[in-house]
């Protein structure tokens, strides 16, 4: 059983930064070239951050942050 984590605004304004952050990364790598390595470390470093929001804070913290920043709730889940 999974317990929700309490979140402060200065740590959920942190975890939007870098989420925001690395959705820009992969933005940017899909704009030059969709298919190409750089790509898809981009895309999997932005999963990877969703998912460790997920186990550390939790579902709700996790999902509250891909919607803050515009990313789709099923791009990494």
């Amino acid at each position: 059983m999974q317990i929700e984590a309490h979140l402060d605004a200065e740590t959920i304004e942190r975890l939007e930064e870098q989420s925001g952050l690395l959705l820009r990364m992969y933005q940017a790598e899909f704009a030059k070239d969709p298919t190409s390595p750089a790509t898809e470390t981009s895309r999997s470093n932005m999963i990877a951050l969703r998912h460790s929001i997920n186990q550390i804070y939790g579902a709700a913290a996790a999902l509250g942050v891909a919607n803050a920043i515009g990313f789709a709730a099923d791009a990494g889940a």
